[in-house]
């Protein structure tokens, strides 16, 4: 999360079990179903997440305690992007590209329903540095993503709006991921991104007495992207900082520099509270917390459900 190098260079497949369902409904059985009038997401719980982490957790166990791009554990986390998208009937494509001689890739999935000219788009970044998992940096907003996925799915959505989630390689590489999607973009792709919402590091854990810093971006409040967000933590009791000043480090950087409306979500107050594991080999599962994972979670599908109509 926020690489403080702002410049930007332009397989494993596993199958998680019933535990992540979010409702009673199989993807088969969701395919076959009507599509029912949704009128708000449903309450994602702390299973599905977690879930994911764990899994982050053991690709970087088996690769030297790292997911950084080139290594074991970063393919690893490629490929079960991939085939957890997939699973969940999202159209996957996987951009590879490389970083100073080092394999990286992007995956981008689509869920195939709504106007493809008005795009509602999140995204986390998929990699971790070399001295840790990254497991809250930020492997809690891939995996806040993966269970919105599901959620969507399994509800049989149908948005007004497309909707797009991107999951960003060498974002600690000074935002690499990010920055190529954008540049490769077809001409007039960039302006049918209606939104793009950031989520690098969602799952903060209260540390020497202070409450966990939940902030947003400071770019939503003129563009008010910020609003559903506000909407959600104040029906929580929570209060937020609604101007984080991100310096641009972080993957909404690419998007805002081609035109995009954007904002984001962390758990942290400022940049000079990452937490006490902020790209260190503790980032592990024991450097996040559930409640976090279920408030960012939660955050996120009413934010989508909202800005995707």
């Amino acid at each position: 999360m926020f690489d403080f190098r702002k410049f930007a260079y332009a397989g494993v497949t596993v199958a998680l079990t019933a535990t992540l369902a979010v409702t009673g409904l199989t993807h088969a059985d969701a395919a076959q179903a009507p599509a029912p009038a949704v009128a708000a997401p449903p309450v994602i719980t702390a299973t599905v997440p977690m879930a994911h982490l764990s899994k982050l957790m053991e690709f970087a166990a088996a690769s030297s305690n790292t997911r950084v791009i080139g290594s074991a554990g970063f393919t690893a986390t490629v490929s079960y992007l991939q085939a957890q998208l997939a699973g969940l009937g999202w159209t996957t494509t996987v951009q590879n590209f490389t970083v100073r001689g080092k394999k990286a890739a992007n995956v981008v999935a689509e869920w195939p329903y709504g106007d493809a000219g008005h795009v509602v788009m999140a995204g986390a970044h998929s990699d971790s540095v070399a001295a840790g998992p990254g497991i809250n940096d930020d492997g809690s907003g891939v995996a806040a993503l993966l269970a919105n996925a599901a959620a969507i799915t399994q509800s049989n959505l149908r948005p007004a709006k497309r909707i797009r989630f991107g999951f960003w390689g060498a974002e600690e590489q000074g935002d690499v991921g990010s920055s190529y999607y954008v540049s490769h973009l077809a001409g007039g792709e960039a302006a049918k991104i209606d939104a793009y919402l950031n989520f690098d590091m969602v799952g903060n854990k209260v540390e020497n007495g202070k409450a966990v810093g939940w902030s947003l971006y400071a770019e939503g409040q003129s563009n008010g992207l910020n609003a559903p967000f506000q909407s959600y933590f104040a029906a929580q009791g929570i209060t937020v900082n609604p101007s984080l000043d991100t310096d641009d480090r972080s993957d909404h950087a690419a998007f805002k520099n081609a035109g995009v409306d954007v904002t984001g979500v962390s758990s942290v107050r400022s940049l000079n509270e990452l937490g006490a594991c902020y790209h260190k080999a503790c980032d592990n599962l024991t450097d996040v917390d559930q409640n976090s994972m279920v408030l960012a979670s939660n955050a996120i599908a009413n934010a989508v459900w909202s800005l995707a109509g």
